[in-house]
């Protein structure tokens, strides 16, 4: 008699992964990527759409009346209240060496509000951003010798949240004149993760009704904290004058997020079954049965540093040239409930982001010479390899922002909107290629001069 039963140890585990992403596979519609089979799913950028249009770089950027939601020391130049929220589309097309499926999916990028405690100097952020998804749907039949014809199925769905509480803080300043700044602000964030993410995975034969099947549902809930720092550092390296407001200036930045053993639980059931002649699932014995089992899922610690070289000339031309560089230690990843730990053979993940932003004249008195441009490039080297192959994902993007009136004074509000263009994976030894183009529209509002938020009027 034939049957399937297994101890869910790793080496299952990449079993799986390797299963699932086999030129066999067929995937189903509503997902994510068949990667995001691996740990706690694709990882997620946190940035604006400003930022994201600029290639996902911006550590280093600062804008009075835009977030930087990268680097929380940034905020400590906010001059007004800022609310920003936008969502992203998601058409990918994944393709295998004998076949090809279609995907959209649309989820919230960002929803984020920042009030300045003191204006240029003090602010404190929060909001709430998708950390990781998951979401995978792939079916898989093959005929071997030695078990004759299976057919395996693997469903996830979920992913990581992150609600943050942070600040920024700007501890040395000096200007001259010609108002010239040299900054160093510092930031803080306490990030909130929560969510669930559901892993099933069944194995059966259809041809064979005495043969018993295997079927496993898992479940993990995730809710705990975890903090990240911030710097920032400014200065010309040309000074303007009060005659002539040409000059460039010099932004550095960094953030380094602290790994962490994230409190979870798990839910789980494993069982044999069989199947009847109309394919009816009939459960026999119980392998394995767990509800809200204790354990902990360790994220990764990260670290990003980037400059910008801001540049505006007489006319107040603006050009922006940003460059970031990430790190992040996925060698650290494991989970561990009951006292078993398992670890991912997952590698440390790199990724380079750099854009580009030009405003025809900044604060001109012609709509169309205050809309800004943006394009940028960002190339990642994951954290997997499967079968001897690299799994990068390259994106190039583009993106505008329409000012809600071109003079400041009235209105700071604007949208935002960007799309990007890119390549996930490869199907080099029978894996999968995706080729995606995802949009982000958002909007980002501050209010009037007459009516700030957060200030007590000294008369009614």
């Amino acid at each position: 008699m034939k049957f399937f039963s297994t101890t869910w140890d790793k080496r299952y585990v990449a079993l799986v992964g390797v299963i699932c992403l086999l030129s066999g596979a067929r995937a189903q519609s509503d997902l994510t990527s068949p990667y995001s089979i691996f740990g706690p799913g694709i990882s997620n950028q946190r940035q604006s759409v400003a930022q994201f249009t600029m290639g996902g770089s911006g550590v280093a950027i600062t804008d009075p009346y835009r977030m930087n939601l990268i680097n929380p020391a940034a905020s400590a130049y906010y001059l007004e209240p800022i609310f920003e929220t936008a969502g992203k589309g998601n058409v990918s097309s994944f393709e295998t060496n004998i076949d090809q499926f279609e995907n959209r999916n649309f989820e919230i990028n960002n929803l984020s509000l920042s009030f300045p405690i003191k204006r240029g100097k003090w602010s404190l952020n929060l909001g709430i951003v998708p950390a990781t998804s998951v979401g995978y749907d792939v079916n898989v039949s093959q005929e071997t010798e030695e078990i004759g014809t299976y057919q395996a199925s693997y469903f996830g769905d979920g992913g990581i949240s992150q609600g943050y509480f942070g600040s920024g803080l700007n501890i040395y300043h000096k200007e001259d004149t010609a108002k010239n700044y040299t900054n160093l602000s510092l930031g803080g964030q306490l990030n909130f993760n929560f969510g669930t993410i559901t892993n099933n995975r069944r194995i059966s034969y259809p041809d064979d009704f005495d043969a018993l099947g295997f079927e496993d549902s898992e479940s993990i809930l995730m809710r705990d904290v975890n903090f990240e720092v911030g710097l920032h550092a400014e200065t010309n390296l040309k000074k303007k004058t009060i005659t002539n407001p040409s000059h460039v200036k010099l932004q550095i930045g960094a953030v380094y997020a602290f790994g962490n053993e994230i409190n979870a639980e798990q839910n789980r059931f494993a069982y044999n079954f069989r199947l009847s002649s109309n394919s009816t699932v009939l459960p026999q014995d119980t392998i394995e049965s767990s509800v809200q089992q204790k354990g902990t899922v360790t994220l990764p610690s990260s670290f990003t540093v980037g400059t910008t070289i801001d540049i505006i000339n007489r006319k107040k031309m603006r050009f922006r040239w940003s460059i970031d560089y990430s790190f992040t230690n996925w060698a650290d990843y494991d989970v561990n409930f009951d006292g078993t730990v398992l670890r991912a053979d997952f590698n440390d993940s790199q990724r380079l982001n750099t854009g580009i932003e030009w405003t025809p004249r900044s604060g001109g008195t012609s709509y169309l010479e205050t809309v800004q441009y943006r394009a940028g490039f960002r190339y990642e080297k994951t954290n997997l390899t499967l079968k001897n192959q690299e799994i990068d994902d390259i994106g190039m993007s583009f993106g505008l922002t329409f000012p809600l009136h071109f003079r400041r004074g009235i209105s700071k509000s604007a949208f935002h909107m960007g799309a990007e263009y890119g390549e996930y994976g490869t199907t080099n030894e029978g894996l999968i290629k995706e080729t995606y183009t995802r949009i982000l529209v958002g909007f980002s509002f501050t209010p009037h001069f007459r009516n700030r938020w957060f200030v007590q009027p000294k008369y009614d």
